[in-house]
């Protein structure tokens, strides 16, 4: 005998609190890495302004969240794939596009980074 399915409606709810546990988790232990903001060691470069607004939290490059919808949670969401950053820097990150960070090692942003301008090498 077959089993009925459970409801679409109880199972996107259970989806999405199995989602906000695996974020909340990734983003307490990002914020204890980074503090404030992870690029203000390089806020005093020409293409990079101060710090300013409340510290968010960013995807990197291939962790963008457009770029991984539709996986698991805990693979969408890792500590090596995002950085705290003020929102000042999100916006010239995201929106602006005005400088990259750079992965320095295979463990990501767990690992250094650096940041530099767009299109400079």
């Amino acid at each position: 005998m077959l089993t009925k399915p459970e409801p679409l409606a109880r199972e996107r709810a259970r989806r999405k609190r199995h989602e906000r546990a695996v974020t909340r988790l990734v983003r307490e232990q990002v914020a204890r890495r980074d503090g404030y903001c992870r690029v203000r060691p390089w806020s005093q470069r020409w293409y990079l302004q101060s710090c300013e607004g409340r510290s968010e939290w960013a995807h990197l490059s291939d962790h963008r969240r457009a770029r991984t919808r539709g996986q698991a949670p805990e693979r969408r969401h890792t500590t090596a794939g995002t950085v705290m950053l003020c929102a000042r820097h999100h916006r010239l990150y995201d929106e602006a596009r005005s400088f990259d960070i750079i992965q320095l090692t295979e463990h990501g942003a767990d690992g250094p980074i650096a940041v530099q301008a767009r299109g400079t090498t």
